[in-house]
């Protein structure tokens, strides 16, 4: 699991900021342009970084810097180190510092500090302190963007050209090829997969080079035809199948309640819940009000007592939008009012007036 990370100078953090996570729920808060996705990919970026490389000989750091550097590029799809640093927000030097624990990785062990600077493009990125052990962790991103209509020509083109295609669909891309089981072999997981067929009424099977969502009594129908809110629980449905996402891996889901019907995000918020009993570290991004009351509903049960729980609000101040404020806590009233959530409370207000 990724335990913490430290920003300084990186796109919307000019300031220091400091995230602390835990194994089981953690909830990026936040409106649009606060900075949800790049702590993600961010994060993500780092996790990936940290699970590839050897476990029994460390490369030189060279290497690695130029392994990390690239890696970040192709995440972010940016062309240059000197899009990530927060320079419209005065500030040209990022640094940032993150400690990742795992199996036969203890605490400290995993540690990773760097640094770049939008002027310095040609040196590039600088590790000033190396892991002292690697991961051996799955790591998976749901991106926002669809995969399973792209998967045939990403698959051919990633063969011979990865460089140029997004980092994170890519790696989903190539998880999506390892072969599937019926069920897995883990019975929460099992659950968690039950839940997920429930919303989707059914599950998704690999034939001739493509993805099909198979319902009984239905003929099956390619995922690219399927509703859009399916399509990346169908992403998981495969992914819990083929063991890339089981006890031990960490999932970063960017907003999972997107184009999903507010009907379908009580059992949505179980497979989140499921998914941390079974062992899976869970990073989500959201700021659907509906999800985020309904997970605290949940969390605040009996059966989810013992699931742990971080939630990290990003304000934006209104009087001077150059910078991000993080707020975090075990609960939604302690990250502080957050922009997109008071609009729609707000609205409610007004609606039960005027009824």
């Amino acid at each position: 699991m990724i335990r913490e990370l430290v920003v300084e100078g990186f796109t919307v953090f000019p300031d220091k900021e400091k995230f602390e996570f835990v194994p089981g729920i953690n909830v990026v808060v936040g409106g649009n342009d606060s900075g949800k996705s790049h702590l993600l990919k961010l994060c993500y970026s780092l996790a990936k970084w940290s699970s590839g490389g050897g476990r029994k000989s460390l490369p030189d750091k060279w290497a690695e810097e130029l392994r990390l550097r690239n890696d970040l590029m192709r995440v972010f799809s940016s062309r240059n180190l000197s899009g990530l640093t927060a320079l419209n927000r005065g500030n040209d030097h990022a640094g940032v510092f993150a400690s990742m624990i795992g199996d036969g990785v203890p605490d400290r062990m995993g540690d990773i500090r760097f640094r770049f600077c939008s002027t310095e493009e040609e040196e590039g990125l600088h590790i000033d302190e190396m892991p002292k052990r690697f991961l051996n962790n799955p790591v998976v991103f749901l991106t926002a963007r669809e995969v399973f209509a792209i998967f045939p020509s990403f698959v051919q083109l990633g063969a011979k050209f990865p460089e140029v295609l997004d980092g994170a669909c890519w790696d989903l891309c190539r998880a999506l090829e390892i072969p599937m089981k019926l069920s897995p072999d883990d019975v929460a997981l099992g659950r968690v997969l039950g839940r997920i067929q429930k919303i989707l009424s059914g599950n998704v099977i690999f034939q001739d080079g493509r993805f099909y969502l198979s319902r009984p009594g239905q003929q099956a129908m390619e995922m690219s035809l399927v509703a859009e809110g399916f399509k990346r629980l169908g992403v998981l449905d495969c992914l819990i199948r083929n063991g890339t996402v089981n006890k031990g891996s960490i999932l970063f889901w960017d907003e999972p309640e997107m184009n999903l019907n507010s009907f379908h995000l009580p059992l949505l918020v179980k497979v989140l819940t499921g998914l941390a009993k079974a062992g899976v570290q869970v990073v989500l991004s959201s700021h659907s009000l509906f999800l985020l009351r309904e997970l605290m509903i949940q969390l605040s049960e009996r059966r989810n007592e013992q699931v742990p729980r971080r939630f990290f609000g990003l304000n934006v101040p209104h009087e001077n939008r150059l910078g991000v404020r993080v707020n975090s806590g075990n609960s939604l009233e302690d990250i502080g009012p957050i922009e997109s959530l008071e609009a729609e409370i707000e609205q409610a207000d007004r609606y039960l007036k005027l009824v």
